[in-house]
């Protein structure tokens, strides 16, 4: 993170470095940069911010508790709020000397995080605890196990720089659900998208990538496929009251070959859903609410997540 200082204020710093050597270094130690941070969520939950910290403690399983209490604490930027579950507890940590690695194990409450919320949690987490010299991965466990990606696969050591990038772009955490090969059931799967210049929405962002389909991103399972029509535009989408409003042209109705009618719904509808602000999806078309979805699916009404088609999910 940079601070820039205004150029008076430098001015000020050189000629009062004149008086006496105790003002010179108080002046030095209040320009320079902090060393330490902790890192917050925006209230949209859209990126990760860190706030400077100035740690007390002195052993590294003493600065794991400090930090790990700090994340919980409310920032001083009002328009941050802690990623941390209030009920959320450390069990037990555990240093590896040989790879400079630390595992933590935490209470079941962990296991009430989902989609998004338990993403930036991470994030946040990892990014705070990374600062401790000796500690350059870090591994999440609850009850002794370690905790689970998508496809019920452990997730390995992670780092800082796994989850934000030095770049222009703030980095979004989001899971969005393309379709099985089999067109029959829903595949969630992990996505890190940029968010350049905060101008486009979460929600954008989400229907954008499911626009394009997994071909369009690198590193993915070759085990989905495609869930929006060729052809679809998105003319619109915006959040009010948990409700996200989404506006297509009529290419979304179309027909994907293979693929059931209600995979292709609940892919946009499940996407959205994973966001905290979002509990329910109301679908038009070219602006106007259509009765019907193709062959006689409801399309009027407002919906809601639906895990039953999510493949393991059952």
């Amino acid at each position: 993170m940079n601070i820039v200082l205004p150029a008076a204020f430098l001015v000020m710093a050189f000629l009062l470095g004149a008086c006496s050597r105790t003002d010179t270094d108080s002046t030095k130690k209040n320009s320079e940069e902090p060393e330490y941070f902790i890192y917050y969520i925006d209230k949209g939950e859209t990126k990760i911010v860190g706030e400077p910290y100035e740690p007390v403690s002195a052993s590294k399983e003493d600065l794991v508790k400090e930090y790990f209490e700090a994340l919980g604490n409310n920032p001083k930027d009002i328009t941050l709020k802690s990623a941390k579950p209030e009920d959320l507890q450390l069990e037990e940590v555990k240093f590896n000397e040989d790879n400079n690695g630390l595992s933590i194990d935490f209470s079941s409450a962990y296991n009430n995080l989902t989609g998004i919320s338990e993403v930036l949690f991470r994030a946040c987490a990892v990014k705070t605890l990374c600062q401790i010299d000796g500690v350059n991965d870090v591994e999440f466990y609850v009850g002794g196990q370690p905790i689970k990606g998508l496809n019920d696969q452990p997730l390995s050591f992670m780092q800082a720089e796994d989850f934000i990038d030095d770049t222009s772009a703030e980095n979004v955490y989001v899971t969005v659900y393309f379709s099985n090969r089999e067109g029959t059931a829903l595949i969630g799967t992990n996505l890190k998208i940029p968010m350049y210049a905060g101008n486009i929405s979460v929600e954008k962002l989400i229907l954008e990538s499911l626009i394009a389909g997994p071909e369009a991103i690198k590193n993915i399972d070759d085990n989905v496929q495609k869930t929006i029509p060729d052809g679809t535009k998105l003319l619109n989408a915006s959040t009010k009251d948990g409700i996200c409003y989404v506006d297509f042209n009529d290419k979304f109705l179309d027909k994907i070959p293979d693929i059931n009618d209600e995979v292709i719904i609940y892919s946009v509808v499940n996407s959205l859903v994973e966001l905290s602000t979002i509990n329910k999806v109301q679908f038009t078309i070219n602006g106007e609410i259509k009765k019907s979805y193709r062959e006689g699916i409801t399309f009027d009404n407002l919906f809601e997540r639906n895990l039953d088609l999510v493949e393991g999910s059952k």
